[in-house]
């Protein structure tokens, strides 16, 4: 597996689509956002040298295996807070394999080199993860009144 930049796989934009929005339909309908609305939102982060980005883990012949963004505002969380960690996504049969927790330190360090000290997320199911990478829960809120979730925070300076 490589993790390399959106931007140097911009044909996986349409699939990696797809599987975010199924993902996270509930959230981004309640938004107001669209399919092609996030398409664009992605093709934003397909971006090497300023935020915000997207990162894609690749196998040996390129095919999408996981991704993961920095966005600078998360609807339905907490106005004023930014950067934001999201749309870690790894498919079914790569899961457990660790490639989550490396999406997640690639996206940190990419944050670091971007000057950001605190980075944002907002979590339903995987707080437990987020918390054994250091993650720490600020709050929990009602997500666009669609899911609770834990808004959670990582100091990147350490």
């Amino acid at each position: 597996m490589q993790i390399d930049y959106l931007a140097s796989y911009p044909a996986l934009i349409p699939e990696l689509t797809e599987l975010l929005f199924a993902e996270w339909q509930d959230l981004y309908l309640a938004a107001g956002l669209s399919q092609t609305d996030l398409a664009a939102a992605l093709q934003e982060r397909a971006v090497r040298d300023s935020l915000p980005l997207t990162l894609v883990a690749v196998d040996q012949n390129g095919q999408l295996v996981a991704a993961g963004s920095i966005k600078l505002s998360e609807d339905g969380t907490r106005v004023g807070l930014s950067p934001w960690l999201g749309g870690i996504y790894v498919k079914a049969q790569y899961r457990g394999l660790g490639l989550g927790a490396q999406i997640v330190t690639a996206l940190e360090q990419k944050a670091r080199e971007q000057g950001v000290s605190r980075l944002y997320l907002s979590a339903d199911s995987a707080v437990n993860f987020y918390q054994k990478l250091g993650w720490q829960v600020l709050d929990r809120v009602d997500s666009l009144d669609v899911r609770n979730v834990a808004l959670m925070w990582k100091d990147l300076t350490s």
